[in-house]
């Protein structure tokens, strides 16, 4: 898949230049750098090392990360999701919904990944002997979020979160799931239909080769994908 027409100027170079900051971890701005990833849009990925934060801190919009430069600095973004909607209305008209109501699934589903992910991170930074504790405080939200999204996917046939198109809430889901999938997989393999989705969201042209290359290998195993 090549860069959208329209993010090409008339010689066939990008329209606008993007510069992502974060840490070297995957965290919070994973599922940026999956967006630009599905629509091979350049930009520059700038990893913020930890004793460089508190000078770098008060360009920040909202002094925390992740935040994204448009254009060298016309505009400033901070708040994932806020990133997230921004690009895919930029990148192509439905990748954030095609109607209102659409648009307010998206969201629900899309931020709503989000706030698990800071569960995950709360287990991932547990020391390693309070790591069992903190997953078990954690398992009921992991089963109801688990549960919540199967139905949801199961009532819409299976396919992605708004149909039959992808959108910005699959990307952000893919990466929290693959969190579980590290973290709780005896959790998330007692949900066949998000294990599905999860499978086929990792497998899709547009993203293989970046999560071959970047994240671990999955052991799920599930039939009829």
């Amino acid at each position: 898949q090549e860069m959208p027409d329209i993010l090409k100027l008339s010689n066939g170079g990008q329209r606008h230049r993007y510069k992502l900051f974060y840490f070297d971890i995957k965290g919070r701005a994973e599922p940026i750098r999956l967006i630009f990833e599905f629509f091979r849009v350049k930009f520059e990925d700038v990893r913020v090392k930890f004793e460089d934060w508190p000078a770098l801190k008060k360009k920040a919009p909202m002094q925390f990360l992740p935040y994204l430069e448009v254009d060298g600095g016309k505009l400033v973004l901070s708040q994932a999701p806020a990133i997230m909607r921004y690009l895919a209305k930029s990148f192509r008209p439905g990748f954030a919904g095609n109607s209102k109501s659409d648009s307010a699934l998206v969201d629900m589903y899309g931020e709503g990944s989000f706030d698990m992910f800071d569960v995950f991170r709360t287990i991932g930074m547990a020391p390693e002997e309070k790591r069992e504790e903190a997953l078990a405080e954690a398992t009921p939200r992991l089963e109801c979020f688990c549960q919540c999204y199967s139905n949801h996917l199961s009532k819409n046939g299976n396919r992605y979160i708004d149909g039959d198109l992808v959108t910005w809430a699959d990307l952000v889901i893919v990466f929290v799931v693959s969190a579980m999938d590290d973290l709780a997989n005896d959790i998330l393999m007692k949900y066949p239909d998000l294990c599905r989705y999860y499978l086929r969201m990792r497998d899709i042209d547009e993203l293989r080769d970046y999560i071959e290359a970047n994240w671990k290998h999955t052991t799920i195993v599930v039939k009829d994908r």
